[in-house]
């Protein structure tokens, strides 16, 4: 009896150890095939050997700063996966900001405005002039790449005339706008903050909403989506105006800071959000991406920086270190899409 009884409790013991490690089998299997863990253990590494070297690099405050530079590009760099998802790429978001920024700073400083409006303004004017794009790229039919390349020109000239081609000052830095946006909730600066709940939210649409789907579907096959009756021209122009709504949320974030502005604010910006977009893992073929990974390439490209800043070299080789770090990755990314073609 002794014997008997004992079998069945033995075995269910197994069953129930076979099914936790199955659990933990299957989370393992989950991490380690998705698109942030390569980038995230790149971070991780670029972080430490950084530290080793230079170990003041390890500190919350040097955190803090490198999070901040990946915030000002990373947030437009959230979007860049959404377009990049679809074929298109938007080369003037660096001016959109400037527009943006400058704009809203000129409402502030010489006529008066409420910040708060003035930073509604500034957000609607990324917005306007992303729906500009998106307009004229259907108006004309052509990729969003070509119209974003003359906007680039436009919105830069538009930068230095709104603000006089000078730094704008006097902006009412004791009113709530500032001590609110310009603050750091425990030590940690509210950009940042800002940064990684809208990397939450934006991954989350893209993932899990049908907006998501067909900026994907498009991305993947146009012909295919067109035929299948999904508007592309529409999910276009609304694209770039998210595009357009994020450089205008990122330049009033900097505005906050800095309570200031310069018509040559955001440039460069264009290609490290591409930059980040990319190396996160998002194709630039089309189809596939993903937001967090899209934070986690922006935070890579700002340690180089950083990195290259700690280790006393010019500043000028972090442009040059990112070229290289986009063809890196966009080899791989084709290595990778040809050893799985292969493979179906």
């Amino acid at each position: 009896m002794e014997q008997s009884d004992s079998t069945p409790t033995r075995s269910a013991s197994d069953t129930l150890w076979h099914s936790r490690t199955s659990i933990f089998r299957n989370i393992g299997k989950r991490l380690l095939s998705s698109n942030e863990l390569g980038i995230l253990l790149v971070l991780i590494l670029m972080v430490a050997f950084i530290g080793v070297y230079r170990p003041n690099f390890i500190s919350i405050k040097s955190f803090s700063n490198v999070g901040q530079r990946a915030s000002w590009y990373g947030i437009m760099a959230l979007g860049t996966v959404f377009l990049l998802s679809m074929g298109e790429i938007d080369l003037s978001i660096g001016s959109n900001y400037a527009v943006c920024i400058n704009a809203a700073a000129i409402l502030m400083a010489e006529h008066g405005v409420n910040p708060w409006l003035a930073a509604l303004a500034g957000v609607l004017i990324g917005i306007g002039l992303g729906a500009l794009n998106g307009i004229l790229a259907n108006l004309f039919r052509l990729p969003a790449i070509i119209v974003t390349l003359g906007a680039l020109s436009m919105f830069r000239g538009m930068a230095l005339i709104i603000s006089g081609g000078r730094f704008v000052y006097g902006v009412p830095r004791e009113h709530q706008f500032f001590k609110t946006f310009g603050s750091d909730p425990l030590g940690v600066p509210l950009v940042i903050w800002a940064f990684v709940f809208l990397a939450i939210v934006l991954s989350v649409i893209y993932r899990s909403t049908r907006y998501g789907f067909i900026v994907r579907a498009i991305g993947s096959n146009s012909k295919a989506a067109r035929m299948g009756g999904i508007p592309i021209l529409r999910i276009r122009l609304y694209t770039l105006m998210l595009m357009g709504a994020l450089c205008g949320i990122s330049a009033m974030l900097t505005l906050a800071f800095f309570s200031t502005s310069d018509p040559q604010l955001g440039t460069g910006y264009e290609l490290q959000a591409i930059a980040a977009a990319i190396v996160g893992g998002t194709a630039l073929s089309g189809g596939r991406g993903t937001v967090i990974g899209a934070l986690l390439g922006a935070a890579v490209i700002a340690v180089i920086g950083s990195g290259i800043t700690q280790f006393g070299v010019s500043a000028n080789y972090g442009t040059f270190v990112t070229g290289i770090v986009i063809i890196i990755a966009v080899g791989l990314d084709s290595v990778v899409r040809r050893r799985q073609a292969r493979v179906g």
